[in-house]
C-alpha cells in the first residue's frame, strides 16, 4: 500500500504579498494591451456572457503578459498582441473546458491542435477556436516554423497532462495530491 506524505505549509515560509527578490519590469506597451483585450472580451469571447467578461476584464490578464516581457521596449508591439492573447485564450480555455469530461476535452484538444496546426475554423465553432486561428497567423508572420511546431506540441502536452490530469480532480471539487506537481 502507498503511502502518501502530508504536505505542511508554513505561512512564514513564503515572501510577504507583493514582495519579489527580483526587478518588477513591465513592458510599455501596456496600454496598447489592454486596449486590445477589452476589445477581444466585447467583440471575440461573446460566446461568454457579459458578467463573465466583465470579470475577466477586472482580472487584468494583459498585465500577465506584460510582465513576462519587460524588456518589450525593443519588440515591435505586433510580437506583443499574439502573447497578450494567448495569456487570454489560456485563462478562457482552461475556465470554459477545464470541468469537462476526459474524452470530450480529448476530442478538443484535437480540434484545436488541428487549428494551429493551420485548419480554419467553422463559422458555428466556438470563438477559442476563432481565437486560435487569429493567433496562430499572428505568430505565423514572425515566428519560425520549428517555434510554431514547438508551441504546437507545448500547447497538446498543456492540454493533455495539465488540463485533462486536473479535471479530474476539479470536477470532484478536489485538489491533486501534491506528489503530481
Amino acid at each position: 500500500m502507498k503511502t502518501e506524505r502530508k504536505l505542511t505549509i508554513n505561512p512564514k515560509d513564503f515572501f510577504p504579498p507583493g514582495y519579489y527578490p527580483w526587478a518588477d519590469g513591465i513592458s510599455a506597451p501596456t496600454e496598447l494591451m489592454k486596449k486590445a483585450a477589452d476589445d477581444w472580451y466585447d467583440n471575440a469571447y461573446t460566446f461568454l456572457t457579459e458578467e463573465v467578461r466583465a470579470k475577466y476584464k477586472l482580472q487584468m490578464l494583459h498585465m500577465a503578459a506584460a510582465r513576462m516581457t519587460p524588456e518589450a521596449l525593443s519588440i515591435p508591439d505586433e510580437h506583443i498582441i499574439p502573447c497578450n492573447r494567448w495569456m487570454i485564450w489560456i485563462a478562457v480555455f482552461n475556465d470554459t473546458y477545464g470541468l469537462c469530461p476526459i474524452k470530450e476535452l480529448e476530442k478538443i484538444r484535437i480540434q484545436m491542435l488541428s487549428v494551429l496546426q493551420g485548419r480554419n475554423p467553422s463559422a458555428h465553432e466556438n470563438g477559442l477556436f476563432h481565437e486560435t486561428a487569429i493567433m496562430r497567423n499572428e505568430f505565423m508572420s514572425f515566428l519560425p516554423d520549428e517555434w510554431i511546431q514547438r508551441f504546437v506540441e507545448r500547447m497538446s502536452t498543456y492540454m493533455k497532462y495539465g488540463l485533462m490530469e486536473e479535471c479530474q480532480y476539479s470536477r470532484l471539487g478536489k485538489t491533486p495530491p501534491p506528489y503530481l506537481f
